[in-house]
């Protein structure tokens, strides 16, 4: 004879401790690795190049209902043009995508996610890709029609990196 209370039972309502996820057994080694293929599917999604961006997932503490919290630290450590326009452009849209994800995978079961943090390298303190992009910032700012008046220049390269 059919149980009534099965019957009844919505799709979803399974009190089978095998489909639960248990805090305790995800391990931060497991969350930081979620998180980071997480991340770098979403720079494949979006065509940035691995070779351009260092990923790291951190730890930053616990949060008030001792949940680990988790950021995504994102290094621009090649100036490859493509990548980092899109990384520099695109850091909203991707950490929309990845709160969105995170918010639907078991990685929010087990932690919260803090979002991303984007770091230029030292290495793109070179003089060609600082003066590339301060042309790509006067660019795009005149086919907007927002350019700013010959009294506020847009940033300089500074001087130590061997631009004007």
């Amino acid at each position: 004879m059919l149980d009534l209370k099965k019957l009844f039972q919505r799709e979803g309502e399974n009190d089978d401790p095998a489909t639960d996820i248990d805090q305790a057994a995800a391990s931060s080694a497991s969350i930081r690795d979620g998180y980071r293929t997480m991340i770098l599917e979403q720079l494949d999604r979006g065509g940035v190049s691995h070779a351009c961006v260092e990923v790291e997932v951190r730890h930053l503490g616990s949060s008030a209902d001792g949940r680990p919290i988790f950021l995504g630290m994102l290094r621009l450590a090649t100036w490859e043009r493509r990548s980092a326009v899109r990384m520099l452009t695109g850091l909203p849209i991707l950490e929309m995508r990845l709160k969105r994800l995170a918010r639907n995978s078991w990685l929010h079961e087990v932690s919260h996610f803090g979002g991303v943090w984007l770091h230029a390298s030292g290495q793109l303190l070179d003089a060609s890709a600082m003066e590339e992009l301060r042309a790509m910032a006067t660019e795009f700012e005149a086919r907007e029609g927002a350019s700013a008046p010959a009294s506020v220049p847009i940033w300089s390269v500074p001087p130590d990196t061997g631009g004007s």
